[in-house]
């Protein structure tokens, strides 16, 4: 093979990597809940469905790449009280009231980290504050949906109230900068061999 296929190739792979890599971690989903039915006192005595995990002092979701982790440090019991049942199967619950303490609070991360944008999510709450990267951004209440768009985010928090419920989580990976400087790298072999074959 002489060293001009070779230097397409690498950069046709080098593109290929890039754009997939670009096109996986910019995917959008709207987290649902549907493997999630009526459970009762789920997290202590109920079985859990095989994407949640809990540990004692936290409860974990995970769905589409995204994690939501209920995190009661200052449980009474030194474990969380997760769910009397839940509200409606298919949202994500979790109960609080007197059991978990004060501190009580809820994330949404990606899983293994990395930024993310928020367009919105409905909620049934019992007064929730709502921070992004530590930054306060709004306090909810009741029912209704969150349509304030968060951008290029790496954490979204939520404090536990006495009754809680999320559905319809709408977001999207943000890609990493290595992933265009990869796509850079290809694209710019690419116009380098092009110039070059035309002179």
């Amino acid at each position: 093979m002489n060293r001009m296929k070779l230097n397409k190739l690498v950069a046709a792979l080098v593109l290929g990597v890039g754009l997939g890599a670009l096109a996986g971690s910019a995917g959008a989903a709207v987290l649902t809940f549907d493997g999630i039915a009526e459970l009762v006192m789920y997290g202590n005595t109920g079985e859990l469905p095989a994407n949640m995990h809990y540990d004692g002092n936290n409860l974990t979701y995970e769905e589409a790449g995204f994690l939501l982790t209920l995190n009661a440090p200052n449980a009474a019991s030194g474990m969380a009280h997760i769910g009397d049942g839940t509200f409606e199967p298919q949202t994500y619950n979790w109960h609080d009231g007197l059991e978990n303490g004060a501190g009580t609070y809820v994330t949404l991360t990606r899983v293994g980290g990395g930024r993310f944008s928020l367009a919105g999510f409905d909620y049934n709450l019992d007064a929730s504050t709502l921070s992004a990267d530590g930054r306060q951004i709004g306090t909810l209440q009741g029912a209704g949906s969150w349509v304030m768009a968060q951008n290029g985010i790496s954490e979204l928090r939520l404090s536990s109230g006495a009754y809680n419920q999320l559905d319809n989580i709408d977001v999207s990976a943000v890609p990493e900068p290595e992933t265009y400087a990869m796509l850079g790298a290809g694209l710019g072999l690419l116009a380098f061999l092009r110039r070059r074959k035309k002179m």
